[in-house]
């Protein structure tokens, strides 16, 4: 048993170590890509928002980045993990292995980006905002678990439909930019009508951006929303697993 698990887990670390470094592979300014496009999104918001549209948020673009990066950790990887199988037919089909540990490998290598990206918030933290303290070190590895869990689960019943239906990754991409919209990224929740509000938290990445905005912003823990993130976290997890589990049988045959 140990012996396979050790067998499992060198070969997810070598997977990650491919996925991040062919995304980089022949570029100058490699892993700030990921740091650049996240910073570019908030000055752009942040002309259109805080110029044009006049949101009062003091330290506006720190509140931005603040849910930009875990979206964009987020966002990159559903994206991404849609190919996964489909772009490892010939590892799929030579090697026996757990194919989960493809898709497993996308997310991980988009952490290891987010993670790049927490130094710039603190230092955001430590020049306009609450500063860093002892909470940071409590909650960013909490939620960076709990996104795992949820991404991971999200990630496996697109990577495995978008086997038999290519479709699959057109219309996810759609529905990013849905979602986006629909959580409060670029915008604070007191900007929405209080009768609507539910309606937001109908979309389960509401009460995980929000924790991580309040975490780095205001360098603040909301239990409630990691609550809720939690049992959501548990249930995409659950139901990936009950689907790629299920069509995985065929996988070899629409490959």
């Amino acid at each position: 048993m140990k012996a396979a698990f050790e067998q499992r887990w060198d070969l997810l670390r070598l997977l990650t170590h491919k996925e991040f470094a062919l995304k980089y592979k022949r570029t100058t300014l490699g892993i700030f890509w990921s740091l650049l496009n996240p910073v570019l999104q908030a000055a752009v918001f942040f002309v259109a928002f805080r110029i044009f549209m006049r949101f009062q948020i003091e330290n506006y673009t720190f509140f931005l980045l603040a849910a930009l990066f875990p979206w964009s950790w987020f966002s990159s990887s559903v994206i991404i993990s849609g190919r996964s199988l489909v772009d490892n037919v010939t590892l799929i089909k030579k090697v026996v292995f757990p194919r989960h540990l493809l898709v497993a490998a996308v997310i991980l290598a988009q952490l290891a980006h987010f993670l790049f990206s927490v130094p710039i918030l603190a230092a955001f933290a430590l020049g306009g905002g609450k500063g860093v303290g002892w909470n940071w070190l409590i909650g960013v590895p909490i939620l960076v678990v709990l996104q795992l869990v949820f991404t991971f689960g999200i990630a496996l019943v697109i990577s495995i439909s978008n086997t038999y239906f290519r479709d699959i990754e057109y219309l996810v991409g759609v529905l990013m930019n849905l979602v986006f919209w629909m959580t409060p990224i670029i915008y604070p929740m007191s900007a929405v009508p209080e009768r609507f509000r539910p309606l937001l938290y109908l979309n389960p990445l509401t009460s995980l951006m929000t924790a991580w905005r309040e975490l780095f912003f205001s360098n603040a823990i909301l239990w409630k929303e990691i609550g809720i993130a939690a049992a959501m976290a548990v249930l995409c997890l659950a139901a990936g697993l009950a689907v790629f589990h299920k069509m995985e049988r065929r996988l070899d045959e629409v490959l």
